[in-house]
């Protein structure tokens, strides 16, 4: 709280001064109506829902060096997170930085990206509610125009979720940071980073669920609970509801990436090695792997990005993974999204563009992914994977594939925008009470520009899934839904000043169908002010970022509010 006032006080300060430039964005979102708890046609239930979330970012430039931000937030609820309503949790996010050509520094809130987040990459995004930077210090110096040398201190709490659908988080820990970093650049050998952080986090059995949630850190735990042993009388003091100690897991993480040309090729590579401690464990060795290479060939831009994750026993808190996987604009396809594992996970993904006659484009894309082998399981190929049978041996490997082909382009004296795609959806993770799915989704995006600058826009989707839950015992089938599900939008938009749209979403499952229409009125009272006021109904669904998802609560006949402006 002393960091705290300071900072505001020296930003009183410089209010006052003739040099200060300061703007704000404020948005507010209001929602009256019912939560749907059960977003499956054959389970609607429902309960009184509301939101009153508030959001107040505050940019202060002070001459050409210094810059503060804050984000004050007043929620009541919000739409997605915990309640912010009183004077001490008022102050959400907040930062001081100065800069010149040489020096960076910056004190408050760390949100940094080294290399692509294999060691340290923390960031805010309120949609899903997640937050992972952690509070310090921070410092960058430019020795010259090829080498920099970066340094990094902090400390916080990390909240997550047991459950996605949890419209609250429920788990928590406390982690701190020391890092640094050297990257060097050079004309033709390219661009390479070094990075070293020591990392200490303190696992308070009852705050992180290490107990309850069977994840491979629980079955870890519990193979090694043998009778006499010390972790065993741990685990039953935890369900006794006894106190239980703290632990302490160090980790040392050797971060080197490298992005280079070689002839056609853009080639990037990154590399982790990490030495960690099991939870009341032993000291084990991780790693992580992720490449990247990008051609042009014949004027088809592909690209293949490969990734190895091998660190199943360490939660992770400060590094944001590269996904290998298309998050798509689709509304019915985001719904199926893949279930990562950034412990455990191998996986690839082929991407490919390619220009026809200037006005059409083709895009496809190829992502699949799975655990590592373990003793026990098949050895089993790559194109095993692909083919994705349904057979005893893979299950055990979590496989996902994903296929997408979509063209798109402009035709009628460029007045018609068209996008059509096909997806096809396929996880098998029914092991530990899961399902596998397969879902099958015809997304299409249509745009038409009217003579007197007026457009009109229409999203029409259709998806048919099937969910199996099989028998572990002898993988017999032992239940299978079939869903059948469409969605549809038309927007006009007139003259820029208003958008007037109506959505209706509709899940058909056995004899029971489900609808959620809506309408939308969005006016723009200037280019940095709008308000948009909803009526009707939303089915939830995941919503993801960067591989974390957290799953939107359902709304039903209900009013929604939102109010954006930049002041």
């Amino acid at each position: 709280m002393v960091l705290k006032a300071s900072i505001f006080s020296l930003l009183w300060m410089s209010v006052i001064n003739a040099q200060t430039e300061i703007n704000f964005s404020y948005e507010m979102k209001y929602g009256d109506g019912k939560q749907v708890t059960g977003t499956a046609s054959d389970n609607p239930d429902t309960l009184d829902y509301n939101y009153f979330e508030n959001l107040l970012d505050i940019n202060t430039f002070y001459g050409d060096n210094i810059y503060f931000y804050t984000q004050l937030e007043y929620s009541n609820h919000p739409v997605y997170g915990n309640r912010r309503s009183g004077l001490d949790s008022l102050v959400n996010t907040f930062y001081l930085e100065y800069s010149d050509d040489r020096i960076n520094i910056k004190l408050g809130n760390q949100y940094e990206l080294f290399g692509r987040g294999m060691s340290f990459y923390t960031l805010q995004n309120q949609n899903i509610d997640y937050d992972n930077s952690v509070k310090g210090l921070s410092f960058k110096y430019f020795m010259r125009e090829n080498i920099e040398i970066s340094a990094l201190i902090g400390k916080g709490d990390y909240f997550y979720r047991s459950n996605p659908s949890r419209r609250e988080t429920d788990l928590q820990l406390n982690s701190s940071v020391l890092l640094g970093s050297v990257n060097y650049t050079h004309d033709w050998l390219g661009y390479f980073q070094y990075m070293n952080t020591k990392q200490q986090l303190l696992i308070d059995p009852a705050l992180t669920g290490i107990f309850g949630n069977k994840s491979e850190i629980y079955y870890d735990l519990y193979e090694r609970a043998e009778p006499g042993s010390d972790l065993l009388e741990l685990w039953v003091a935890y369900e006794l509801g006894e106190i239980v100690k703290i632990d302490t897991v160090n980790i040392t993480n050797h971060n080197f990436n490298w992005n280079f040309y070689l002839g056609p090729f853009d080639i990037y590579v990154d590399k982790a090695w990490i030495n960690y401690d099991k939870i009341f464990g032993d000291e084990v060795f991780g790693s992580r792997f992720y490449t990247a290479v990008y051609t042009d060939f014949m004027g088809t831009g592909i690209t293949y990005e490969y990734k190895n994750y091998n660190t199943p026993y360490l939660i992770k808190t400060i590094s944001n993974l590269p996904i290998v996987y298309r998050e798509g604009s689709s509304i019915l396809a985001s719904r199926n999204a893949h279930t990562f594992n950034f412990g455990n996970e191998i996986g690839h993904q082929v991407d490919f563009n390619k220009n026809l006659f200037d006005n059409i484009n083709i895009l496809g894309n190829l992502s699949l992914s799975h655990r590592h082998q373990k003793n026990g399981m098949a050895e089993l190929s790559i194109m095993e994977f692909l083919a994705m049978n349904e057979d005893s041996e893979i299950y055990d490997y979590y496989p996902f594939r994903q296929m997408y082909l979509e063209m798109n382009g402009w035709t009628l004296s460029d007045r018609l925008y068209y996008k059509v795609g096909i997806d096809y959806f396929s996880e098998l993770i029914f092991l530990n009470s899961g399902k596998n799915t397969y879902a099958l989704t015809l997304p299409t995006h249509w745009v038409w520009k009217l003579s007197n600058g007026s457009s009109v826009t229409a999203y029409l989707e259709m998806q048919s899934k099937t969910e199996k839950q099989l028998n572990p015992l002898d993988f017999s089938l032992a239940s299978e839904k079939n869903y059948t599900n469409n969605y549809f939008s038309f927007s006009y938009n007139h003259f820029g000043k208003w958008t007037l749209t109506g959505f209706y979403d509709r899940e058909a499952f056995s004899n029971n169908v489900h609808q959620w229409p809506g309408f939308d009125f969005s006016y723009y009272l200037n280019s940095a002010t709008q308000i948009s006021l909803f009526y009707g109904s939303q089915k939830g669904g995941l919503i993801c970022a960067n591989g974390i998802c957290a799953e939107q609560p359902g709304f039903e006949d209900g009013v929604k509010i939102t109010f954006r402006s930049l002041f």
